[in-house]
């Protein structure tokens, strides 16, 4: 159980740092040290164990909405240099598209 959390503290730091290529390494080991070391653990241990995953699965889901969130501020962004986005009165949306080339930095 010892290896299990050892591999869950570092799935941690490589979430942290995210660092995907770790993450990745460190799965093969982690799945392996999920099925040797489970049977044999106390319920403090198990609860511990279940603590660490519980929080890395959190930090994953919060770089999962980060990258989406980044994703979408780029894709917004990119709109934008195509041309200008309205609303009429029903809501809904009308893009208003340059007729030539528009002006970009020099």
């Amino acid at each position: 159980m010892a290896q299990l959390e050892t591999l869950l503290d570092d799935m941690r730091r490589c979430i942290k740092a995210a660092d995907f290529k770790g993450m990745a390494a460190l799965a093969p080991a982690l799945e392996a040290a999920l099925t040797e070391g489970v049977g044999a653990a106390n319920a403090v241990t198990l609860q511990r164990v279940k603590t660490k995953a519980d929080e890395n699965a959190a930090l994953l889901d919060a770089a999962r909405r980060g990258i989406r969130a980044a994703r979408r501020r780029v894709e917004d962004a990119r709109r934008a240099t195509m041309g200008l986005q309205t609303y009429d009165g029903r809501g809904r949306r009308a893009d208003i598209t340059p007729a030539g080339p528009t002006a970009g930095r020099f």
